[in-house]
């Protein structure tokens, strides 16, 4: 859940861009701040592609989900539409969709406020192609379910697409919000009327497929096959179980009411570096129930890689790992934001933020966004195909909250992806439309930007004292918490003032993070060199 986020009011300019020539086409047309879009193509009209994202709205200045749509395959959009809020304090984050075979778009979000917590996962659906949305009802009451767990963070949607009996029904899992103390577990919930009504929640780890105690954050990636069954993918690490951390395939045909489990990744390489975006996701192909593929980021020569393992007996065995990015392994190149998708053709697409374009080695650096074709099932991938047109630098607002994924869909051999970035100086969303696999002609569209609110550092890099300007966030926010890289907590300060100096000259040489935060937590980071 992504609460960072509520100030942010400023209008920035769109621009379409080419790969041969950029031409500046504004698309937006309003005030705007985005982070994590999801985007679907509508199997009923390709041309018609939905995104949603967190976006700010004013009056009070909060985090809404808006969406937007195109009918002629990106090049233009039309208005966005903000979903409603279930009371005035409340705010929105965490969007997921799901399309049916039909056209039906469904849609979850969360919509909730902390201190006290409260608010809950609501699910509406449009049938004119992201125009207009229905009503939405709330799948999950944070206040009066798994008590004390909060239990409505990244909820993730799918639909079953199959021409089972299951066909139509929608699945969400969700997990406690990220200020919950371990032990967590990941949850499920069923619904077989469109969304209208829910089965109760039910944990998806059992016994000898545990999560464990060690796992804060055990995210459920889901998706359907093309036979009716649910597959579930989560984390583990429980030493009564296995000496190595695991990931899980939670397998059902009975909607959720009993589950198959098996070994999908044995000991996965960990990044260390909490900087990274190293989320991962489990898709189906729609057409082939026997294939799956899950992608991840781990390390690998010391550093953050995409890697891949697929099935093709439908889950059951799982290759090893492979390594999607083509850069020269061992150079310290970062690789983060992972997606990936199915064509009905059986092509896999797998789409990252890359880094092999900057000067340097780790999170700090400028990065583009690449994409690699599959033909065979993740055996092995195609050389990598570079969808941005900028490379882009690195900003502060990029260790924020609310920039963990980007999204993408390929259909029929057209990569269709979008993400978050700030080659503009603020954090917009930004589309590509690639009509061949090798990245050439493609269109890179300026779907939304706002300017997100900052502070500053002085001296930066400092020896012995800094302050902090913090004009542009507001006396309210008087929290400060420096860490270091590892993200291990040094200092703890109350009641910041404007410009006090912060003694640092008992830190070592190196890099270090300041965050501000109100009492409502909501916080902002920028990073502070130490030198010596």
């Amino acid at each position: 859940m992504k609460k960072e986020f509520l100030l942010a009011i400023l209008i920035a300019s769109v621009c379409f861009m080419a790969h041969s020539q950029p031409t500046n086409i504004n698309v937006s047309q309003g005030i705007y701040f985005d982070g994590e879009p999801y985007l679907v193509v509508n199997p009923t009209n390709p041309q018609n592609i939905i995104v949603a994202y967190m976006g700010v709205t004013l009056s009070p200045a909060r985090v809404s989900i808006k969406t937007k749509s195109s009918f002629d395959g990106g090049l233009t959009w039309g208005n966005y539409n903000v979903l409603p809020h279930f009371s005035y304090t409340w705010g929105s984050a965490d969007v997921s969709m799901a399309i049916k075979n039909d056209g039906t778009i469904y849609l979850s979000y969360i919509d909730f406020r902390t201190n006290p917590d409260s608010g809950g996962i609501y699910i509406t659906h449009s049938s004119d192609g992201g125009i207009s949305w229905a009503t939405p009802t709330q799948v999950w009451n944070a206040n009066t379910e798994d008590i004390g767990k909060d239990p409505i963070d990244r909820p993730w949607l799918a639909v079953d697409n199959s021409s089972t009996a299951t066909n139509g029904t929608l699945y969400l899992t969700s997990k406690p919000a990220y200020w919950i103390p371990m032990p967590n577990r990941p949850y499920l919930k069923t619904s077989i009327d469109g969304g209208q009504t829910w089965t109760p929640y039910r944990y998806i780890d059992t016994v000898n497929y545990l999560v464990g105690p060690y796992i804060a954050q055990p995210m459920a990636a889901l998706t359907t096959t093309a036979d009716g069954a649910l597959c579930i993918a989560y984390p583990s690490y429980e030493t009564s179980q296995s000496v190595y951390g695991k990931f899980f395939l939670a397998k059902s045909y009975s909607r959720g009411a009993t589950f198959s489990y098996h070994d999908l990744v044995v000991n996965p390489p960990t990044v260390t570096d909490t900087n990274f975006k190293v989320g991962y996701r489990l898709v189906a192909n729609p057409n082939d129930a026997n294939q799956l593929c899950f992608v991840a980021i781990g390390n690998q020569s010391n550093a953050p890689n995409v890697l891949a393992a697929s099935s093709n007996d439908g889950g059951n065995n799982w290759s090893n790992l492979v390594r999607v990015n083509d850069d020269a392994l061992g150079n310290g190149i970062g690789h983060d934001l992972v997606w990936a998708s199915y064509d009905n053709n059986g092509k896999l697409l797998v789409t990252w933020r890359d880094r092999r374009n900057a000067s340097g080695a780790g999170y700090f650096q400028s990065s583009d966004i690449y994409a690699a074709i599959s033909s065979d099932n993740g055996a092995t991938f195609s050389p990598n195909i570079r969808l941005s047109s900028t490379t882009v630098a690195f900003d502060s607002v990029l260790l924020q909250k609310g920039n963990d994924f980007m999204s993408c869909q390929l259909v029929h051999d057209s990569i269709n992806a979008v993400w978050g970035d700030v080659r503009t100086g603020h954090l917009n969303i930004f589309f590509v439309k690639s009509k061949d696999t090798s990245g050439q002609g493609s269109n890179v569209i300026e779907v939304a930007s706002e300017t997100l609110p900052t502070f500053g550092i002085y001296p930066n890099p400092a020896k012995e004292n800094f302050v902090m300007d913090k004009n542009d966030l507001g006396n309210e926010f008087d929290q400060m918490e420096l860490t270091d890289a590892l993200g291990n907590t040094l200092l703890t300060k109350l009641n910041v003032q404007q410009k006090e100096p912060i003694n640092c000259s008992h830190l070592a040489q190196g890099t270090y993070f300041v965050t501000l935060s109100d009492h409502q937590n909501h916080h902002f980071t920028q990073r502070l060199l130490i030198e010596k």
